[in-house]
């Protein structure tokens, strides 16, 4: 099974924030909420890292 570019990046996002709010934050709210802002904050910057790269020549 080969997984795209978006689908490695989706499981590694879901993976490194949940172990992130999980070894920083306390109550199970506060990992619920911190773990949700990493997530989408690794979406968005990697969606804004390969906008910027883009147009860059290989």
């Amino acid at each position: 099974m080969r997984l795209s570019h978006f689908e490695s990046l989706f499981v590694f996002s879901m993976i490194v924030s949940t172990v992130f709010a999980l070894i920083t934050k306390n109550t199970p709210d506060e990992q619920v909420r911190y773990g949700l802002f990493v997530f989408v904050s690794f979406l968005a910057v990697a969606f804004f890292v390969g906008w910027i790269m883009f147009p860059l020549p290989l």
